[in-house]
């Protein structure tokens, strides 16, 4: 609280600090003097001759000022609740009901913090075919009707820019995210290189995934289960993945890059949520008492130490002649594809080195709450194991050899990937746009220039029948359906994981649609093929499937929630 006096007084030009306690003194009877019936003003005495006030006074009269400063903060904050919901007057604000646009925007960001699907849910079922929105610490939000989708989706990027809207979201002058800003190349190399190329790497990545699966999942030689935490385990397998495609086979075992793969992430998104908790005006100071905040900026340094090098010699290799990544296992990696491909103002070896750490946070955290995610949903409902297993075992009886184009026939573990990210997603929210400039869409809704928007995805990905019910072949039995229809054959694969509809949203939509989902559902699937029909999973006695954390907009699972694990006994696998 003494902080905030300090910083806001001299916004409320209300003088130095002894002189608002010498003003709010007076308004007392401190003097000391009994009353009487003279005249309330005979002589004015000087200074030096005014009683003391009384003991205790002096901790009144503080009290008094910092009641009197916060009324004055939460004056303030109401009053830009007021004018960011007044922003886009026509749109209703959702939130403490009709009160909302005056409660200060710091309990309105607090509450979002804490229950940001319960409130977006409640605004999509109350406004689902117009638009609302809510005010945060960093402004109002417009949450945008699904009928405009199409209409966002196509809509320039120097109107209205995702990137800028995401830079916003996650702080970008205080992770180094803004760095996303300057380039979009790693999207394009990820898009033309990395995915065309998946069927070149599965080799490279099942080697990876199971060096990593009995090197990081308990020893289980003997029948007993044994405990084991998912999240930890899932991540260091994540990281070993995303770095065999990142970085290639030199590196992707470098326990430190591996470090930076995880750890960083970590470390910013304590940063994020931490930061998004406080008021814009005083975050330059409180991301400097985070611990999380310096970690992340040590972590990008490290790996600018490690990759920089790396990545001078391979440019240094292309200015010498026509050297490109020749299609091996050695270079048919994103660190090489980015050195041939960066031009101008890219071509700068450290900043290709940050690039590559942004992508590994892309990459790693959210295919790891995916895997822990999908684990929990099938324990939580065991009757798919033996299905899965039973999918696993005849695509590996066909007669051809085990391939990337195994992993396209498990439509059962596909389905079930699907249903869990539908139930926990990454985020709440997408198709997130800052507008450069005014605009009106076809319906006639104006929105300002440096308006927020976004579409509420996980609202609208579970308006359906029985949402809160893991049906983890709810996907597959629709795209069975189509498949033996000849009209509608053609539209099964909309119900894939990967997939993008304009009610499947959590990869995007459109020309920003995520270009990594491939690359994701590939692993993801990697790695059940592995664990369901060499393993059993169980959680603890007297526990159930874990639930969702949520922060802000984001949901989490719990790092440190423990499972029990054991070897079947005769299992096996395709990736054994």
């Amino acid at each position: 609280m003494a902080t905030t006096v300090s910083l806001l007084a001299p916004n409320l030009s209300i003088g130095a600090p002894e002189t608002l306690v010498a003003a709010l003194a007076s308004s007392f009877n401190y003097s000391g003097v009994k009353e009487t019936n003279t005249p309330l003003v005979k002589h004015i005495p000087d200074a030096g001759t005014l009683a003391t006030p009384p003991a205790g006074t002096s901790s009144y009269t503080f009290l008094y000022s910092i009641f009197i400063l916060g009324l004055l903060y939460y004056t303030f904050e109401a009053v830009a609740t007021f004018q960011n919901a007044s922003k886009n007057v026509e749109v209703p604000v959702v939130g403490w009901g009709r009160w909302t646009a005056f409660v200060p925007r710091v309990l309105l960001n607090l509450v979002f913090a804490g229950k940001a699907a319960k409130t977006l849910e409640d605004g999509y079922q109350r406004f689902k075919d117009r638009a609302f929105q809510l005010v945060r610490n960093e402004g109002a939000m417009v949450i945008l009707p699904q009928q405009l989708l199409d209409e966002l989706s196509h809509i320039s990027d120097k109107v209205a820019s995702p990137h800028g809207a995401l830079e916003h979201d996650l702080l970008g002058d205080y992770t180094g995210l803004n760095l996303i800003l300057e380039s979009r190349m790693h999207h394009s190399i990820v898009q033309r290189k990395l995915t065309p190329r998946l069927g070149l790497l599965t080799p490279g990545l099942e080697e990876q995934l199971v060096k990593a699966v009995n090197e990081y999942l308990p020893s289980c030689d003997t029948e007993e289960w044994t405990e084991f935490m998912p999240y930890q385990v899932f991540g260091k397998i994540s990281a070993r993945l995303a770095a065999r495609a990142l970085v290639g086979p030199n590196l992707c075992e470098n326990p430190e890059w591996l470090d930076i793969s995880v750890n960083y992430t970590e470390s910013l998104f304590r940063t994020i949520v931490i930061l998004r908790l406080v008021p814009w005006w005083i975050r330059p100071v409180i991301c400097h008492l985070l611990p999380s905040y310096w970690a992340g900026k040590a972590y990008v340094r490290k790996g600018k130490k490690l990759l920089a090098p790396i990545i001078k010699e391979l440019l240094a290799k292309k200015d010498a002649g026509n050297w490109s990544p020749a299609a091996n296992a050695e270079e048919s990696n994103v660190m090489y594809w980015l050195a041939e491909s960066a031009k101008g103002k890219d071509r700068d070896a450290e900043k290709l080195a940050h690039v590559e750490v942004l992508l590994a946070l892309a990459s790693v955290h959210t295919t790891l709450l995916r895997m822990v995610n999908v684990l929990f949903d099938v324990t939580g409902s065991p009757e798919f194991f033996d299905p899965l297993i039973q999918e696993i075992d005849s695509v590996q009886q066909l007669p051809e050899p085990w391939t990337n184009a195994s992993y396209q026939k498990l439509d059962k573990l596909d389905s079930c990937m699907r249903e869990s990210q539908r139930m926990s997603p990454p985020t709440t929210l997408g198709l997130k746009r800052m507008f450069k400039q005014d605009y009106t869409f076809a319906n006639g809704m104006h929105v300002k220039k440096g308006t927020y928007v976004c579409m509420p995805i996980y609202a609208i990905e579970n308006d359906i029948s029985h949402p809160e019910t893991f049906d983890g072949l709810r996907s597959w039995r629709k795209r069975q359906a189509q498949q033996n229809a000849p009209k509608l054959r053609e539209a099964s694969d909309e119900n894939l994981f990967s997939s993008i509809t304009p009610t499947t949203l959590n990869f995007g939509y459109g020309k920003t649609a995520c270009p990594g989902r491939f690359f994701a559902s590939l692993i993801i699937k990697m790695l059940f093929v592995k664990l369901l029909p060499e393993y059993e999973f169980k959680f603890n006695d007297g526990k159930s499937r874990p639930q969702n954390l949520m922060a802000h907009e984001f949901l989490f699972c719990w790092p440190w929630e423990k499972m029990q694990v054991r070897r079947r006994r005769d299992g096996a696998s395709p990736l054994s």
